[in-house]
C-alpha cells in the first residue's frame, strides 16, 4: 500500500500508535471522527507500506498513463510536501521523495538549508522528465521551487491563502471573489468577461494594470514577485453595496448575476412547460421571462480581478514551461497538480509552445494522488516485479457500477412522483434522447460507472442543445441554481473537432487527434461557427471541450453522432449532473433520482440505464374525486370514484422562528418562518437540503393533517367550518373559493417537493 498526505506524514503516526488511534476514535477527534479509522481494513497491519512525497505522486499519476513514452512533467498546485519532511525522509526507507531519485535537482531557493524562516518551505512548482520502459518508468526530478510558509501552519489549511505558489495565489483570488478557496473554476469562467461591455460600452469591467504576480519562477530566489494589494482589505464577497438592494423591498440581488448584451430568455413555450398545471381548480400562470440583468459594480470589479489573475498565470507559466522545454529538449508535455484544472492555460500550453502532444489526466488535482500512489506501487524504483507499463490512459470511468437492483430500489422509492418507461433497445433509447434534445429538452444521463475527477464526461451528465443560447441562463438558473455568468462545455465528436474549433498547429495532426478527451483544454470556436453553437461559446468565443471517440465511450459517441445526423451539429451541451447547490456530481441511483426531482421539472428526462424517467403529473382530479378511476388496473372507467387521501412521505419535524419588525405597526409585527425536515422523503439530503422552508402557516397545517386518512374535501371542510346557526353569504362563498385555490396550490407544492403523495 502506497500513501501520500501532503499535510503531514502518515506512516510514522500509524505504525506504533494503534492505541492512540483508538483513543482518537473514542473521542471522535482528528482522524477518529471518520468511521473505521482504527479498523484493520483501514490500517492493513500485515501489509507492506510505502509513503511518497506529494509532487512525485502527481508526476507518477500522470506520466505512467500518458499516451507517449517520454516527455516532460510539469506539476503545479497550491502547496505540496514540506522541505523538512522530504529532507528527513532521506533516512527513512518507508518514504520516497524527489531527493531519493536525484542529487542534482535545481532548487529555488538554491540555499534552502541556509534560509531563515519561522516555519517551513513547501513545494510550489516542479519539473520532471520521464522515459517509459516495457516493465516500468524512469522519472527524473529536474527542478523544484519551494515557497515559504508565511504564516503559522497551525492556521486553517496551513495558512495556505498566504503562500506564494501560482496555485495558492489563484486560490486567494477565488476566496476574495467567492469566499471559497476552491472555486477556481468560477474565477476562470469569470475572467473572459473582460472583453464584454454593456449598454453600448457605457458599462465595462474594471481594469487593473498592476499585476498580482510577475517575474520568473526558475531564476534566482526573488525573481518571482507578488503584490497582494488587490487581495487585501474587504473581500468582494463581503461587500454590501447599496445597488445590490432593491430600494423598496431591501431584498439583495445575487452579486454576480448578469447577462451579456445579447441576452435571450428561454422561449415562452419552454417557460410554460416547466410551470404548467393541467389539473382542475388550480390557476397558476408561468412567471414571465425575466429582463436582462446588468452587472453590479462589485461584479465588474470581480471580472477585472479574475482577468488580472488569469493573465498573470498564463504569462508566468508559459514562460516557465517554455524555458524547461528548451532545457530538457522534450517534445511531449504532461501537466499535473491543481493548476492543471485551468483549461484556458492548458489550451495555450498545448497550442502555443510547439509540443507534439500534451496529456492531462481526468484528475490532475489531489483526487489523482490515489492513482499516483498506485502507479508508484506498480512501477516505482523499489518494486522488483513490475507488470507491463500502461500504454494508454486509464479509463476515466472508474467509479462504482450501479447494479440493476440498486436502480430498481431507487425507482420504487420514488414511484409516486415519477413515470418509468423501460427501453431495452439501445438505439431506440438514443433516438429518444436525440429527439428530445432537438425539441429543446434538458436531459439527465446516468450511464455505467461514474467518472473519477471533477468533470462529467457523459456518464453523470446533463445534456442540452448547444444551438439554443437561452439554454445558458435556463440551466444556470433553473437547473443548476447558480450564477448566470457561468459557461457550458460541449462534448464533440473527435472526427469533427477541427471543423469547429481552432486547435493550433498540432490540432489536426494524427498524434494529437484526440485533443481534449477529459474536458481539460479550452480552444476558440471558429468564428464562422460561433453563431451556430451559442450555448457552448463563451463570451470571448472560447469553449472548454471534451472530444469523444467511439472507443472511449461507444454509447455517448453514438448519441452525439445521431444528434449530428439530425442537426448538422456534431456536439451536445454537457454539464455535470447535480442540481442541489454545493452537491457533488451524483454517484448512486438514489442520488440521481433525488437530483432529478430537485430540479422541479427543469430537467425533462432522466435516462438511467434502460429506464427513461419523467416527472409524474399530480392527479389533482383524482384527489378531488372528479375523475373516474379504474379498479382493475386497466383503462376501463369505474362507476364510482372515491377521493384519494394525500399522505405524508414520513415523519416530519417542524421548526419555527420569529422576528419582530419595528415600524410596520405601532405594536410592531411578528414574522414567522416555519421549516420542516422529513428524512424519509426521496428529496431529502442530510447535508445539503435537510430543512425545507414552508410558504406559510397554512402549508404547515395541511402537511400535519395529511396522514393518509383525510381527503382534500375533509381538509377544506376543516378550514371552512362554521357554526351551524350561521349561514354562508356571498362573501363567505368568495372566501371559500379563494381558500380552495390556496389549499390545492399548497398540496401541489408539497407533492412537487415529495412531502405528499396519493
Amino acid at each position: 500500500v502506497v500513501v501520500n498526505n501532503h499535510h503531514h506524514r502518515i506512516l510514522s503516526s500509524t505504525e506504533a500508535n494503534r492505541r492512540h488511534m483508538e483513543w482518537e476514535a473514542g473521542l471522535s477527534i482528528n482522524g477518529g471522527s471518520e468511521d473505521g479509522y482504527d479498523d484493520d481494513e483501514n490500517l492493513l497491519p500485515d501489509t507492506l507500506r510505502q509513503e511518497m512525497s506529494h509532487h512525485l505522486a502527481h508526476a507518477y499519476g500522470t506520466a505512467t498513463q500518458s499516451p507517449f513514452d517520454h516527455g516532460m512533467i510539469c506539476v503545479m498546485d497550491g502547496m505540496g510536501e514540506t522541505y523538512r519532511t522530504m529532507k528527513l525522509g532521506q533516512n527513512d526507507e518507508s518514504y520516497t521523495s524527489d531527493f531519493d531519485l536525484a542529487t542534482d535537482i535545481e532548487l529555488i531557493p538554491n540555499n534552502l538549508q541556509d534560509q531563515e524562516t519561522l516555519y517551513d518551505w513547501r513545494e510550489a512548482e516542479s519539473i520532471y522528465t520521464f522515459r517509459k520502459e516495457e516493465d516500468g518508468i524512469d522519472i527524473v526530478p529536474v527542478f523544484k521551487r519551494f515557497q515559504k510558509e508565511n504564516s503559522p501552519p497551525t492556521l486553517y489549511n496551513h495558512g495556505f491563502e498566504n503562500m506564494d505558489s501560482v496555485g495558492a495565489l489563484y486560490s486567494r483570488v477565488s476566496s476574495h471573489i467567492f469566499g471559497d478557496w476552491n472555486a477556481c473554476g468560477k474565477v476562470m469562467g469569470l475572467a473572459p468577461w473582460k472583453v464584454h461591455t454593456w449598454n453600448e460600452g457605457k458599462i465595462a469591467p474594471t481594469v487593473y494594470d498592476q499585476p498580482i504576480c510577475w517575474g520568473s519562477l526558475y531564476k534566482e530566489y526573488g525573481a518571482f514577485n507578488v503584490d497582494r494589494t488587490l487581495l487585501e482589505g474587504l473581500p468582494l464577497i463581503s461587500r454590501n453595496d447599496a445597488e445590490l438592494f432593491d430600494p423598496e423591498t431591501m431584498v439583495r440581488r445575487r452579486r454576480y448575476d448578469f447577462d451579456d448584451d445579447d441576452y435571450q430568455p428561454m422561449s415562452e413555450t419552454k417557460n410554460e412547460e416547466n410551470f404548467k398545471i393541467d389539473e382542475p381548480n388550480i390557476e397558476e400562470a408561468p412567471p414571465p421571462p425575466r429582463p436582462k440583468q446588468l452587472p453590479a459594480q462589485v461584479a465588474l470589479d470581480a471580472i477585472g480581478l479574475a482577468a488580472r489573475m488569469q493573465n498573470d498565470l498564463e504569462e508566468i507559466i508559459l514562460d516557465f514551461v517554455s524555458h524547461f522545454k528548451e532545457e530538457t529538449k522534450e517534445s511531449n508535455l504532461c501537466l499535473a497538480g491543481g493548476v492543471g484544472l485551468n483549461s484556458v492555460l492548458n489550451g495555450r500550453l498545448a497550442r502555443d509552445l510547439g509540443f507534439s502532444e500534451t496529456y492531462i489526466s481526468p484528475y490532475p488535482g489531489d483526487d489523482g494522488i490515489a492513482v499516483g500512489c498506485c502507479a508508484f506501487g506498480l512501477y516505482g524504483p523499489k518494486e522488483k516485479t513490475k507488470p507491463p507499463i500502461w500504454k494508454q490512459p486509464l479509463s476515466p470511468y472508474l467509479g462504482p457500477f450501479p447494479t440493476e437492483i440498486e436502480m430498481k430500489v431507487a425507482l420504487e422509492a420514488a414511484k409516486p412522483w415519477i413515470e418509468i418507461e423501460t427501453v431495452w433497445n439501445e438505439q431506440l433509447r438514443i433516438d429518444l434522447i436525440v429527439s428530445e434534445l432537438d425539441k429543446g429538452s434538458v436531459i439527465a444521463l446516468y450511464q455505467g460507472r461514474s467518472e473519477i475527477g471533477p468533470r462529467a464526461l457523459g456518464h453523470r451528465s446533463i445534456l442540452a442543445d448547444p444551438r439554443q443560447k437561452p439554454m445558458v441562463s435556463f440551466i444556470n438558473e433553473k437547473v443548476k441554481k447558480r450564477e448566470s455568468f457561468r459557461p457550458f462545455a460541449p462534448s464533440v465528436l473527435v472526427e469533427e473537432v477541427n471543423e469547429w474549433f481552432d486547435l493550433g498547429q498540432n490540432g489536426a495532426s494524427e498524434n494529437n487527434k484526440n485533443f481534449s478527451p477529459f474536458m481539460s483544454m479550452t480552444a476558440m470556436v471558429k468564428e464562422s461557427k460561433q453563431n451556430l453553437i451559442p450555448a457552448v461559446t463563451h463570451v470571448d468565443g472560447s469553449s472548454r471541450l471534451q472530444t469523444v471517440t467511439p472507443d472511449s465511450d461507444p454509447f455517448y459517441h453514438e448519441l452525439i453522432s445521431e444528434f449530428f445526423k439530425r442537426t448538422n451539429v456534431p456536439m451536445v451541451l454537457n454539464t455535470s449532473f447535480n442540481t442541489i447547490p454545493a452537491e457533488p456530481i451524483v454517484e448512486s441511483p438514489k442520488d440521481a433520482i433525488r437530483s432529478f426531482l430537485y430540479s422541479l421539472r427543469s430537467i425533462d428526462l432522466l435516462v438511467m440505464g434502460n429506464y427513461v424517467i419523467r416527472r409524474r403529473e399530480p392527479n389533482m382530479a383524482a384527489l378531488l374525486g372528479q375523475a373516474p378511476l379504474s379498479n382493475d388496473g386497466t383503462d376501463t372507467p369505474s362507476l364510482f370514484a372515491e377521493p384519494l387521501c394525500p399522505k405524508r412521505a414520513g415523519p416530519v419535524d417542524f421548526e419555527a422562528s420569529f422576528s419582530l419588525n419595528q415600524g410596520k405597526t405601532e405594536d410592531g409585527e411578528v414574522d414567522t418562518v416555519t421549516r420542516v425536515r422529513m428524512p424519509d422523503r426521496i428529496m431529502h439530503h442530510e447535508e445539503k437540503n435537510n430543512w425545507f422552508e414552508l410558504s406559510d402557516e397554512l402549508e404547515g397545517e395541511i402537511l400535519s393533517i395529511c396522514d393518509g386518512t383525510n381527503t382534500v374535501n375533509d381538509i377544506l371542510a376543516f378550514f371552512t367550518m362554521k357554526p351551524t346557526e350561521e349561514d354562508f353569504d356571498e362573501e363567505d362563498v368568495e372566501d371559500t373559493n379563494m381558500l380552495v385555490q390556496q389549499v390545492l396550490s399548497r398540496v401541489y407544492r408539497l407533492y412537487e417537493n415529495t412531502f405528499l403523495s396519493w
